[in-house]
């Protein structure tokens, strides 16, 4: 109980009013509703007809012959690793500036997870610094799409055809965005998706495997059906935290949602995949699972209204980007990108916080160099001062969120009320900073 009353000391506000978070602001009554109806329903997985249009409608939306889906982003990884052969002692090389999820999936293989430093404008994988780190144990790239910016595939490409690599695309948060005309997820050998309470669809939990390349997708279709479907008590739990979070997750509620929010998850009320700290693979859930058909469902909805989640997430990044002007050199890039926050570098992160936390509940990304674990990181195999790029940027970085809850009238008047002083908090990466 005494933890309890701690954690409800940071997160219990002054006052109520109209606030924002990060977390379900995609997600319409209509779904709601949806979960009303299904929450108590005898099947809830394995209807193979909704899952196999709702993974035809994605695909299209990416623009690959393949969408093979899964329980989360994470365990589409994972499916990806396996289907390309990544075994003990091989290597991947990913961003120091990522999910820990993602050097978990590797971990998970026996394989070793290679970090490489980032360009502090665009928070992507430096691509200068990626050959150096090739040996004869690598066996992939991992080309992330941070926040929604592509990163520069030719380069990635040239650099994999030259030393026979496999590129894994992680769009998982870039779904929406183009790059050379084509859409992200289609650009590599092989990409996937995060569909999470936070990602720019969101069916709470989910992911998605998509490639062009049949025998690919042969494989990780194999791994998909050979993995079972999480229990009907965990999808009424989903179902459930979905539900909930709707409600709770308000901007007129969040005030007291987020307290409510803290006690249901000590009480164990809600569901998440909780293996962010795991050096082994999972066994309180299957890993990887399949995706329940009534997550598909909340799917299908969500690819509906697609369209209008774009056009409100391209609105207030423009407006943010023509107020900060922290991305004047990628314009060209950012007009063709869906982007899931905007974010930038400022020289107090908590004072930054504390400006805006009337109106905004940032939930800032990637506060570490692998957000979900702010400690050991060597047990990721990260040695720390390696990638000293990306942890500047981990200390320095803030973000908004784009989604459709997000008030552009309100966001317009706390921007504009302190544009000089964001103006004056904003800070470039110098070499000298790190020295």
């Amino acid at each position: 109980m005494k933890s309890i009353v701690r954690k409800l000391k940071h997160v219990i506000p002054s006052r109520p009013g109209i606030k924002f978070c990060i977390t379900s602001g995609t997600n319409s009554i209509r779904e709601w509703l949806l979960c009303a109806r299904r929450i108590f329903s005898v099947n809830l997985s394995d209807n193979t007809e909704i899952v196999d249009e709702y993974e035809r409608k994605f695909s299209k939306i990416v623009g690959t012959n393949h969408a093979i889906s899964f329980g989360a982003g994470r365990m589409a990884l994972y499916a990806i690793l396996k289907a390309i052969n990544i075994e003990e002692g091989d290597e991947v090389i990913i961003p120091a500036f990522t999910c820990v999820v993602v050097p978990n999936a590797i971990i998970y293989c026996k394989a070793l997870p290679v970090y490489v430093d980032i360009d502090p404008e665009t928070f992507n994988i430096d691509i200068k610094k990626i050959e150096s780190m090739i040996t004869s144990r690598t066996k992939a790239i991992y080309a992330q799409h941070t926040f929604g910016l592509p990163c520069n595939m030719d380069e990635i490409k040239k650099l994999a055809d030259e030393y026979g690599l496999i590129i894994i695309e992680d769009a998982a948060h870039a779904l929406g965005s183009f790059k050379n005309n084509k859409p992200v997820g289609s650009l590599s050998d092989v990409s996937f998706f995060s569909t999470d309470h936070t990602k720019t669809i969101s069916t709470h939990v989910g992911g998605i495997a998509a490639t062009n390349n049949h025998i690919l997708a042969k494989k990780i279709r194999k791994i998909q059906l050979q993995s079972p479907y999480l229990s009907d008590f965990y999808v009424r739990q989903i179902l459930l935290t979905f539900m909930l979070e709707y409600i709770l997750f308000s901007p007129f509620l969040l005030w007291i949602g987020r307290p409510l929010h803290v006690v249901l998850i000590k009480f164990r009320l809600l569901f998440y995949f909780s293996d962010e700290l795991e050096i082994k693979k999972p066994e309180k859930y299957p890993y990887p699972c399949r995706l329940s058909s009534v997550l598909a469902e909340i799917g299908i909805s969500q690819l509906k209204d697609f369209e209008k989640n774009q056009q409100h997430r391209r609105l207030v990044f423009n407006y943010l980007e023509r107020k900060i002007k922290w991305n004047a050199v990628q314009i060209k890039d950012f007009n063709s990108s869906i982007m899931l926050r905007y974010s930038f570098l400022v020289k107090d992160r908590n004072e930054f916080e504390m400006r805006f936390k009337r109106y905004f509940d940032l939930g800032i990304w990637f506060t570490s160099i692998v957000q979900g674990r702010q400690n050991k990181l060597d047990r990721v195999c990260y040695i720390s001062g390696s990638c000293p790029i990306a942890e500047y940027v981990a200390d320095h970085i803030v973000n908004f969120p784009t989604h459709s809850r997000i008030s552009i009238k309100i966001l317009k008047k706390e921007v504009e009320k302190n544009l000089k002083w964001v103006g004056d908090q904003m800070v470039h990466f110098d070499i000298k900073d790190i020295n």
